[in-house]
């Protein structure tokens, strides 16, 4: 089995074409292309092949869209033309089966709804790969990078539990697409323990943000300029850029609490 996920993007100042596919291979089961471009209104076709001998000869094209199960789309079988979609319409999806060890299947008319996990399958075994494709919503918007502000903990929270746990909130907005990966660092070391970052950027009018958390002890936030980095990476469509903002830690007792003012 092999599955693609369908993401969405937006652009405009280059020609889009079909967008950053990553694909997954098991011992007997290969999907191509590795990496594939596109654009809103494109058909986008994946290519899945298989080693095991000719029996294998029926292959299945499933979908799942986030929050939702796995669908099967579409069946088939060497030899036959008609393939069986069940409910799905044959205008938004095609297929074709023109050997016992290989099938394609497109989706037509790329649209930011179609984002989701494609699998291929054949029929006696599991095995699968995957496939990442991204489709370009808008081609007629400027690439903006993000803004990225680190905000300190509340003073509510400091005072309510001065030895618990602090919450430093990082903020990446205004930009566009939506294509970001936000990681932390503390004193430039790399950490994950307290991260807690949005699972996708979110559409704030005709841009994007997304939030990370950074949870840390009242004893690391209380030692003076102790530094609490985030750092945003950003990809526009040809390359990657980093945008960071960087809040210090304060002095004061990490025992603090509002009974001592």
């Amino acid at each position: 089995m092999t599955h693609s996920v369908l993401e969405h993007g937006h652009y405009q100042t280059w020609t889009p074409q079909l967008f950053n596919i990553t694909t997954l291979h098991t011992s007997d089961v290969t999907q191509t292309p590795d990496i594939l471009w596109g654009k809103k209104g494109d058909n986008a076709t994946i290519n899945c092949s298989h080693t095991k001998d000719a029996g294998y000869n029926q292959m299945y094209w499933y979908r799942q869209l986030p929050g939702e199960t796995m669908k099967l789309i579409v069946f088939t079988r060497y030899g036959f033309d008609d393939h069986d979609f069940g409910d799905f319409s044959k205008d938004k999806f095609s297929a074709t089966k023109p050997d016992t060890e290989s099938g394609t299947f497109t989706v037509n008319n790329l649209e930011p709804e179609d984002k989701g996990l494609y699998f291929c399958a054949v029929s006696q075994h599991s095995s699968f790969t995957f496939l990442v494709l991204f489709v370009l919503a808008e081609q007629d918007r400027a690439i903006t990078e993000p803004t990225v502000k680190v905000l300190p903990p509340s003073k509510k929270e400091c005072q309510k539990d001065g030895a618990g746990k602090k919450t430093i909130v990082c903020v990446a907005r205004g930009f566009y697409p939506d294509h970001v990966s936000v990681y932390w660092q503390v004193n430039l070391e790399n950490v994950t323990d307290g991260v807690a970052t949005d699972n996708a950027a979110l559409r704030e009018g005709e841009y994007y943000r997304i939030t990370s958390r950074l949870r840390v002890s009242g004893k690391d936030w209380f030692t003076l300029n102790k530094r609490f980095t985030c750092i945003v990476n950003f990809f526009n469509g040809n390359a990657t850029s980093s945008h960071e903002a960087t809040v210090l830690g304060v002095k004061g007792l990490f025992f603090w609490n509002s009974e001592m003012i």
